[in-house]
Formats: structure tokens, C-alpha cells, sequence
């Protein structure tokens, strides 16, 4: 009986997501129909279902699952409302969420709080979201996972939207590193937290760009301001990258006088808190990024997981980062090697990381063109956030295994930011 309401449930949600593609004024472009949005959409839903089905069935142990992690205490914390209100709007509030009376129902998770809590991470949103969802659901996985996938759709959606004025004669092309990257399309349609990385991305830089208006742009800063607290790393990245943007604009775009000294007051703001927070919490952060990468590598050894990249373990110093940084790159952009003993899935990830690098590649040497100044901008900022992202990837995952999930954040920004130095107009015009 349960699994039978819960398809009906199912069947309704994905009716009711697919009614909202095809009558919500948000799905509404001139270049690319409805339909096609429908089928981005289904894709994502099959992705989903098969990423759920592979961590239910082939990776058969929960507690390493990280979908599994979160829901499994999800639901642990989604009973707690009928027992206990008060300690439930504790947790979900995290105001008191540690005291003894709610603490006595989270001692039961295992997966609540990350043990180190650093800058790399953190477990507690997508956990809470997950509590929200399942009176929806009636704490099914797999209905959990399909609102994620709505709420990515819409997130990726809204980037794209972003920055379809500057693709008007190859809007086609942008819809490849936004809604067919295979391995971005399977780890951003689970309940994992890349789900709502590019949901408040997308959401963040659409009405941020998309409006002059002072509401939108407040809601775009709170999208911003929730990765904090999915993932402070990626917060850190969008914000440099978003520092080098407006430097740059103060330099290269003619503005009138009262923009271009607003821009500079908001530049120079921006870097004295970047140069407090290198000269005083470098070092911390430092920590905070060798202990996340030795927490990997000694996990990994205690599991003798095969697809170690490096068994050092680091002390805590800056220096001993610096190390490891021309390898960090090589690890975030390259591996896993297609020629390394991989199962399956991993070789997969391979080849199409492989693949797509050769392509990239073949495309700037085809049709390498520096951008108009207006282009350059944007261009930069994609190609400073994913860069960044790639090196933190690197210096925190040595395991190949990760590194092809993590990534996925930073593959579709990498490629969005090179669109910009490929010309095709000629070619599309010529046929």
C-alpha cells in the first residue's frame, strides 16, 4: 500500500513540475521552446532516479552513502515534530539545537553535524531541507529527490536565462555545459548538496543580473548567502571571483562618473576585507583545508578505497599546501586517467572528462577569438570561479572517486567561461 501511494504521490509532483515548465512565464524564452525545457527537465528526473537506485542497490551500505546519510537523519529529526515541537523547532531553528532536551533525539543521527565542522562543508542544510520535503513525501527518497531536481532545474534555468544575451545566435550551444554535461546532469539530480549549489548559483546570478529593482537583488544575495551554509568553499570562490569582476569593470568599462565611483567604493570595500582575512585568518584557513584533505586520506586508508591519489598526510601550515598546489590542478582537471584501473563508473567519468577537454581544446584552437570588452567580464568571472573551484577540489579530495562528483561544480563554469573565446557565428551563418 505504502509503495503505492508513494508512486501515485510521485506521479502527481512530476505532472504537477511539468505543468509548472509549461505555463510558468519563468520557462518563457524567444530561442528555446517549452518542449525542450520538458525534456532537460526529464532528463534530470531519470538521472535522479538512477543515481538513487545505484546508491540503493549496487553501493548497499547507507551509512557511506551520502544521500542516504542525509535522509536516513532527516527522518530521524522529521518524527521529532510529533514528539517534541519545541525541541524540533530547536534543531530546525539551530538555536539550541545542542542543548541536552533536543540533543537526546540528534544522538540518534549520524550524520547531523560534520565532526570537524570546517570551511570545506557542512551537513546541517540539506538535512533540514530534507525534514521540510518529507512531510511532502511522506519521507520517500525518491520524492525527495525529485523536488531537489526541480529545484536545481529552476536554478540552472535562471543561469541560463543570465546569459542568453550574450548567446543570441548560439543558444543551442549554451544549453550544452548547462543541461547535458552527463556527470553535471547525474551529481546535480540526487539529494546532494551540487542540487542546491546550482540552485542558488543560478537563481543568485539571474536575479542579480536579470532586474535593477532592489527586491529581486536582495533575494539574489540571500541565494548567495545560502551557500554559507551548503558550501562555505564555493561562497568563498563566487565572492573572490565576484571581487576580480568589479575590479575589472572599474578598469575596462566607461560608466558615468557616479557608477564608476560606486563601483570603486564597492571594489576597495571588497579588498580590505579580503586583505583582513589573508592577514589575519590565513593561516586558520589553511588548517581548516589540510585537516578537510587529511580527514579524505585517512579515511580512505582505513577503507582501503583503491582510488587513493595520495597516502600524505599534511601539517597543518601553510607551506605544506603551497606543496601540493601544481598537483592539485593536475587532480582536479585531469583524473581520473582514462588508462587507470577504474570500475566502471569511474572510467565513464574518465573518458568523459577526457573527451570533453580534447574538445574544449580543439574548439580554441579552431575558433580561438578574444571577446568584445562586455564579454570579457563575464568571461573571466566563470573562468576565476571554476579555476578556483578546481584548486580547492584538488587540495582537499585526493581521492579520484570524489573528485569526479565535486567537480561537477566547477566543469559547466569552465566551460561557460571558454564559450567566450570560441567564435561559431561564422560557421552556424555559413550553413
Amino acid at each position: 500500500m505504502n509503495l503505492f501511494i508513494h508512486a501515485v504521490l510521485y506521479t502527481f509532483y512530476l505532472l504537477l513540475f511539468l505543468w509548472f515548465i509549461f505555463k510558468w512565464k519563468f520557462f518563457e524564452t524567444e530561442t528555446i521552446s517549452r518542449k525542450h525545457f520538458a525534456f532537460f527537465f526529464l532528463l534530470k528526473v531519470a538521472a535522479g532516479i538512477c543515481l538513487t537506485l545505484i546508491y540503493t542497490f549496487y553501493y548497499t551500505d547507507p551509512t557511506k552513502a551520502d544521500i542516504y546519510r542525509y535522509f536516513n537523519d532527516s527522518k530521524i529529526i522529521s518524527q521529532v515534530l510529533f514528539q517534541n515541537a519545541r525541541c524540533w523547532l530547536k534543531i530546525m531553528s539551530g538555536f539550541g539545537a545542542y542543548d541536552k532536551d533536543a540533543f537526546s533525539y540528534l544522538v540518534h543521527t549520524q550524520y547531523f553535524s560534520h565532526t570537524s565542522a570546517d570551511a570545506a562543508t557542512d551537513n546541517t542544510f540539506i538535512i533540514r531541507l530534507n525534514v521540510l520535503l518529507n512531510y511532502l513525501s511522506l519521507s520517500n527518497i525518491f520524492i525527495n529527490t525529485l523536488f531537489f531536481n526541480f529545484f536545481c532545474f529552476i536554478g540552472l534555468t535562471g543561469l541560463f536565462k543570465s546569459l542568453l544575451k550574450y548567446f543570441r545566435t548560439t543558444p543551442h550551444l549554451l544549453c550544452i555545459p548547462i543541461y547535458l554535461l552527463p556527470s553535471v546532469v547525474f551529481w546535480s539530480s540526487g539529494l546532494l548538496k551540487e542540487s542546491l549549489l546550482f540552485t542558488c548559483l543560478g537563481l543568485g546570478i539571474y536575479l542579480l543580473t536579470s532586474f535593477n529593482k532592489i527586491l529581486p537583488r536582495i533575494v539574489s544575495l540571500a541565494f548567495i548567502l545560502l551557500l554559507l551554509f551548503i558550501k562555505p568553499v564555493v561562497f568563498l570562490c563566487l565572492i573572490t571571483a565576484g571581487g576580480i569582476y568589479l575590479t575589472l569593470q572599474l578598469f575596462l568599462i566607461e560608466e558615468t562618473s557616479f557608477s564608476k565611483r560606486r563601483t570603486g567604493a564597492v571594489v576597495i570595500c571588497f579588498w580590505l576585507i579580503a586583505v583582513y582575512v589573508l592577514a589575519f585568518k590565513s593561516s586558520s584557513l589553511c588548517e581548516k583545508i589540510i585537516d578537510k584533505r587529511n580527514e579524505f586520506t585517512s579515511l580512505a586508508l582505513q577503507e582501503n578505497t583503491g582510488s587513493l591519489i595520495d597516502t600524505q598526510i599534511l601539517s597543518s601550515n601553510c607551506s605544506s599546501l603551497i606543496s601540493v598546489l601544481p598537483s592539485a590542478f593536475v587532480n582536479s582537471i585531469l583524473r581520473p586517467f582514462i588508462w587507470e584501473k577504474n570500475n566502471a563508473f569511474k572510467f565513464l567519468f574518465a573518458f568523459e572528462d577526457f573527451a570533453f577537454l580534447v574538445l574544449l581544446l580543439y574548439l580554441l584552437i579552431r575558433y580561438f577569438k578574444l571577446p568584445e570588452k562586455e564579454k570579457l567580464l563575464p568571461a573571466v568571472f566563470f573562468l576565476t570561479f571554476s579555476l578556483l573551484n578546481y584548486l580547492i577540489i584538488g587540495l582537499t579530495v585526493p581521492v579520484t572517486g570524489a573528485i569526479v562528483h565535486y567537480r561537477v561544480i566547477a566543469s559547466p563554469f569552465l566551460l561557460l567561461g571558454l564559450l567566450w573565446f570560441i567564435s561559431l557565428e561564422k560557421k552556424i551563418s555559413d550553413k
